[in-house]
């Protein structure tokens, strides 16, 4: 929801196309201008009255900031975000460092894409050099070496949401001659937390077992590692 500071003209380029039409000619009639807050909007339209159709574009005006894929990010932000992607920064890395939906990112950057717009006419106005000496500031080159090895770090653990491979599965590679049920499932108190495989039809069945530090990583790797090890019992009855 809107706290009441954002511009109507910010706000405008968050909304749906048929919404935002109908709130321009809200704005036009009701003498608004268009660069007014959210919170100086509702004084001068008072208690609308207008058709429902209108009623529900406001509330969309109002709570445009609800939709999860709405950027959350000031006209700064947007310049910083374009700054960096001259660098080299991919805009994966970007939109997970300003915590928004890679499309926004894309949009910013995208320079035959007519979202944001103002942003890279900032910079042609500006020219390259000084735009990136303003926005491109050492805080901000801190911020993102930061991120980055923070991302790293993130990268090396054990991700305990890796789940695509999680629960029993059959299997049966070169080594078997029969096939075998294998739990595939995340453990604490196995050791390090990490993915585990239980062979319940292997020499040791209650137990859970690794390959190395690579396959505790995820499900995935646990998975792939599993294949490569699991082997029939040595006296099968």
């Amino acid at each position: 929801m809107s706290n009441g500071k954002q511009r109507i003209s910010e706000m405008l380029g968050k909304m749906d196309p048929d919404a935002r039409v109908v709130i321009q000619g809200m704005l036009v009639s009701n003498d608004v201008d268009f660069e007014s807050t959210i919170g100086e909007l509702i004084p001068k339209i008072g208690n609308l009255k207008g058709s429902k159709e209108e009623r529900i574009a406001l509330l969309k005006l109002l709570y445009v900031d609800g939709n999860k894929f709405a950027p959350k990010l000031d006209f700064e932000k947007r310049c910083q975000i374009l700054a960096l992607n001259h660098t080299g920064i991919t805009r994966e890395a970007l939109a997970k460092m300003y915590n928004v939906d890679r499309r926004t990112v894309t949009h910013i950057c995208n320079p035959l894409s007519h979202n944001y717009k103002n942003v890279r006419e900032h910079e042609i106005g500006l020219g390259t050099e000084r735009f990136r000496k303003e926005y491109l500031n050492d805080t901000l080159i801190n911020q993102a070496l930061a991120f980055r090895q923070e991302n790293e770090k993130e990268a090396n653990k054990n991700n305990k949401f890796a789940k695509m491979k999680e629960g029993i599965h059959v299997v049966k590679t070169a080594n078997c001659e029969y096939e075998h049920r294998v739990i595939i499932g995340w453990r604490e108190d196995e050791g390090e937390p990490g993915w585990y495989y239980k062979d319940m039809d292997g020499n040791l069945p209650d137990r859970w077992l690794c390959s190395d530090d690579e396959s505790m990583k995820t499900s995935q790797s646990c998975y792939i590692a599993m294949l490569k090890e699991i082997a029939d019992k040595l006296n099968p009855t």
